[in-house]
């Protein structure tokens, strides 16, 4: 890089730089405020990141104002402290952490020391102590030699005080001019996971029972910082009253495993620690306070403070990045980057949970906002030049721009006008200086006041606001213009506005005319496709609500074609114009008569209250078409054509579809010789397209194999065991899904399909069941459809003796179900045609029983097995109603004749119920499984789901 462009470089990051030295001190000097702001950071962010902590194991044994009241004055004779030790001792307590100083010789100790040596589990304290003014040094001060001989450990009891005053660290080891004690809760920790601890926290380290002395000036040494959690209500440990304990020696043993700490909470002897959650001042106390250590280190949820080098370190490397991107962004993307600053105290939580680090974020914070402001206030000093010369040019843009600009000020006077609007209003920028903006529009429009209100509540509201419609606009030299009028508030409220008038004419009238070209045919100038059908869907939406007609005139011209053949498209065009013309010459006023395409035609006739006018009008536009047409060379020329008409919403609703069905009359007319009007009927719509599409498709299917059988089980009413399956078709139809036989059924019956689909399903189902039986499934028959088709001959006889013999099939482990409308068409011939099926050793069973017109005398004479009732019957069986009269009367009449029952459409225990209680035989529905592929009914044929026999039982408790 040239020496010039390093300078610039530095220029424009000078204040990252002062920053950056900034931070430098910052952290160097240990600044009170900055350790301030980073204990708030630290209170603020430990929570949000903490891990995950264990189920506390401690508990608080509060020497609280209870147990003094109870006990009386402190302190008290040490045998009570034995008591309870020997207590809780007894109970399984893990470990105890007495809080609780006992540096003299007391009455008691004997027993104290002895319930400590019995024990085996209690950490007494050490405390630091100030030296005389002989001693200048920290002292220790430990339990008497009797005691602390006894203890399973000592531990320190010193916590730090920070820059705010509050106790947030204590530290792994400290003590006088060497850090030989553990702190109380890690000493504690230690007894409690059954670990021996070190040599110096097991014993007295000095004989004199009160302070150990030591040299001048000796310093309390601490190594291992812990800093613990941020102390909140949710990790607060469980309080249990000291005298509780006494009173109630059954609730230590409610402690067993706990690790139980010992100390004063009441006012006065309690020792506390101002924390960072103190409510209004209030300490903590201090047996709180190491039981929370204790806990924060059994979770390893205690952290460490980086040190000036590290937090240094990253603080840098953190400011380098924006001052890296500034002046690489966009303006807006760098005012973004204002949120950098969240960065810092982010990093620092992710390292608490992921390294158990502290990294101080105050320093970084403030190097950040110190950067960002200093480059801000930069790059305003140096833009403030380029804004004036931007100043400029937008004047010199203003003046050369093709809309016309006015400014106004507060008052809506005239401050400046461009060149464009001078043009418009006549004036010199002179005379329209301080003139209201209401009296230099009132000279060339009429919409004063709507264009006055536009600005002035632009100015109110402090938004732009455009008049939705353009103003027509007369200037001085006569010419007419419509302009569009927008209003824009400038600078500070109150500041005024600019008006923009953008002149619209050509494009209003190149929009008008392409509109027109949208929905207007070219040649004969009359609605084409698309206006038709928006007058379509609005004429019969209104014809619903007014209760009248919309009717539709297909209109073809008969062999028109000749006339384009013979005298060319020309003439044929001509001919179009003038057939346009005698139609709109033979409608109402308010009909619309619309080119369809070449020599098509549709007349939309609205607001009819009967078929006397269409017939008016379609007669009078035959007899206008027959008048003779000239043409070039003297050539006359005779027109007819045909009509069809469709009447909405009688015929449909649809607007779509009432044009096809106009179209199909047009064309019947057509085929029956033209020159007339027809109506439509409903049956010229036997062949849709809809219809053959689906012939064509399932032709396909059947080629392509895209049929499979469905399985649903039928299940005795009084065992729960399976007693049956039905067979019911399903389509793969590719780009469709699985498609379900009442989608296609009806359309396979009109084409003559059905009976292919129907031998192939008897075929498949005989073959499945032999593949059943050959795999050792216990068999039950199988139930397949029968078509209406199928049954009007006697081929499908010879389909079931080929299916039996093809796949080995025993006959009574087939059945056919025909439906009661089927078998009563032609009694005699159904009659026939099941003694036949009945003769092979096949089952016969008639589906939807009660929905067709029964003959009983009929029914008799049939060889049937099995009464199927409808599921239509089934769905309110359990209500005292008709249909449950209908299911009773149907039962006991297939029992007389000898025949099973079988209820279609079971969906609950109480229709179960119902059935049982009357006798059905078998049912089968939803309650035990929906049709299932053969891999899925595998399971039942195997070993029914218990969920089917328990359905069974619940229906019998219910009646």
């Amino acid at each position: 890089m040239k020496p010039s462009g390093l300078l610039s470089a530095i220029g424009g990051r000078g204040g990252w730089l002062v920053a950056a030295a900034a931070t430098t001190l910052l952290v160097l000097s240990n600044w009170t405020p900055l350790q301030r702001l980073d204990l708030v950071a630290y209170d603020n962010v430990e929570p949000a990141f903490r891990g995950e902590a264990l189920a506390p194991a401690s508990v608080v044994v509060a020497i609280d104002e209870a147990t003094l009241a109870a006990l009386g004055r402190w302190p008290w004779n040490r045998s009570v402290h034995a008591a309870l030790v020997d207590r809780l001792s007894a109970g399984g307590a893990a470990a105890i952490g007495m809080s609780i100083l006992f540096p003299e010789a007391a009455p008691g100790d004997a027993e104290l020391a002895r319930a400590l040596a019995a024990s085996r589990r209690v950490v007494l304290p050490v405390a630091p102590r100030a030296g005389d003014a002989l001693d200048q040094g920290i002292g220790e001060l430990l339990p008497v030699p009797e005691l602390a001989a006894n203890a399973a450990a000592l531990g320190h009891v010193d916590a730090e005080l920070d820059a705010d005053g509050l106790a947030r660290r204590t530290f792994a080891r400290a003590g006088s001019a060497s850090a030989h004690w553990e702190a109380l809760a890690l000493a504690t920790l230690r007894i409690a996971r059954g670990e021996t601890p070190p040599a110096l926290t097991r014993r007295n380290a000095s004989p004199d029972p009160a302070i150990r002395r030591v040299g001048q000036r000796i310093p309390w040494v601490r190594e291992g910082e812990l800093l613990l959690p941020y102390p909140d209500v949710g990790s607060a440990p469980r309080v249990i009253s000291y005298y509780a304990l006494l009173d109630q020696p059954e609730r230590a043993r409610q402690l067993a495993g706990q690790t139980v700490f010992i100390g004063a909470t009441a006012g006065g002897i309690d020792g506390g620690l101002a924390t960072p959650a103190s409510p209004r001042g209030q300490p903590m106390a201090a047996v709180e306070f190491h039981a929370r250590a204790f806990e924060a280190l059994r979770s390893g949820l205690v952290y460490t403070s980086a040190g000036a080098g590290t937090t240094l370190a990253l603080s840098l490397l953190f400011l380098a990045l924006p001052a890296w991107l500034m002046g690489r962004l966009p303006l807006r993307a760098t005012a973004a980057l204002g949120g950098l600053v969240l960065v810092p105290p982010l990093a620092s939580g992710f390292a608490l949970n992921a390294l158990q680090l502290w990294i101080p974020p105050g320093a970084a914070m403030l190097g950040f906002v110190l950067g960002y402001l200093l480059w801000f206030a930069l790059y305003l000093r140096r833009t403030r030049g380029s804004l004036l010369h931007a100043r400029h040019d937008a004047d010199a843009t203003l003046r050369s721009i093709t809309d016309a600009v006015i400014t106004l000020d507060a008052d809506t006077r005239v401050t400046m006008i461009n060149p464009v609007a001078e043009r418009l209003t006549g004036l010199r920028p002179a005379a329209a200086d301080g003139m209201l903006i209401g009296e230099l529009l009132r000279a060339s429009t009429d919409l004063t006041a709507g264009a006055v209100g536009t600005v002035l509540a632009a100015i109110k509201h402090r938004q732009t606001i455009r008049l939705p419609d353009p103003i027509p606009w007369r200037s001085p030299d006569g010419r007419h213009y419509a302009l569009r009028l927008t209003a824009t508030p400038i600078g500070e409220a109150g500041a005024g506005a600019v008006v923009v008038l953008n002149d619209v004419t050509e494009t209003l009238a190149i929009t008008a005319r392409l509109q027109h070209e949208a929905t207007h045919d070219l040649l004969t100038g009359l609605p084409n496709r698309a206006l038709l059908l928006d007058r379509l869907h609005q004429a019969l939406a209104n014809a619903r609500r007014r209760g009248t007609l919309v009717a539709l005139l297909f209109v073809d011209l008969d062999r028109f074609k000749r006339i384009n053949d013979s005298l060319g498209h020309y003439v044929g065009d001509k001919v179009l114009q003038i057939v346009a013309e005698r139609l709109q010459a033979s409608v109402r006023t308010g009909d619309t008569v619309a080119r369809w395409g070449g020599d098509e035609f549709i007349i939309m006739m609205d607001n009819l209250h009967d078929r006397s006018a269409v017939i008016a009008v379609a007669r009078k536009l035959l007899e206008l078409l027959e008048r003779e047409v000239e043409a070039e060379g003297g050539t006359d020329l005779v027109l007819s054509c045909s009509v069809g008409i469709s009447v909405g919403p009688q015929d449909s609703a649809d607007a779509e579809t009432l044009l096809s069905m106009a179209d199909k009359a047009m064309y019947r007319g057509k085929i029956e010789g033209g020159a007339s009007y027809t109506f439509y009927a409903p049956e010229m719509n036997t062949w849709s397209r809809d219809r053959l599409s689906m012939e064509t498709a399932l032709r396909h299917a059947l080629a392509n194999q895209e049929f499979e059988l469905f399985y649903q089980p039928q299940v005795d009413i009084g065992s729960g065991r399976l007693a049956g399956l039905e067979a019911l078709i399903r389509w793969h139809r590719p780009g469709n899904g699985l498609v379900r036989p009442e989608v296609f059924i009806a359309a396979a019956e009109e084409t003559g399909i059905i009976r292919s689909i129907g031998d192939w399903a008897i075929r498949e189902a005989a073959m499945q069941a032999a593949r059943w039986h050959a795999e050792g499934l216990e068999g039950v028959p199988l139930a397949v459809n029968v078509s209406a088709r199928q049954c009007s001959d006697m081929a499908i006889v010879d389909t079931i003796r080929e299916a039996l013999a093809d796949s080995g099939l025993p006959p009574h482990m087939l059945k056919v179900e025909l439906t009661e409308s089927t078998a009563m068409h032609d009694p005699e011939r159904a009659a026939e045609l099941l003694r036949r099926i009945d003769a092979l050793g096949v089952g016969i069973a008639v589906d939807d029983f009660g929905t067709g017109y029964s003959s009983l005398s009929l029914l008799k004479r049939f060889p049937i097995s099995e009464l199927k009732i409808d599921r239509s019957f089934v769905g309110d069986i359990a209500g005292d109603n008709d249909d449950a009269a209908i299911v009773r009367g149907t039962i006991a009449l297939a029992h007389g004749l000898g025949m099973k029952v079988v209820a279609e459409g079971v969906e609950t225990e109480p229709q179960l119920g119902f059935l049982a209680q009357y006798g059905c035989n078998l049912a089968q529905g939803y309650l035990f499984a929906q049709p299932l592929p053969a891999g899925e009914i595998r399971g039942w044929l195997a070993m029914p789901p218990p969920h089917a026999a328990r359905a069974v039982r619940n229906s019998r408790l219910l009646h």
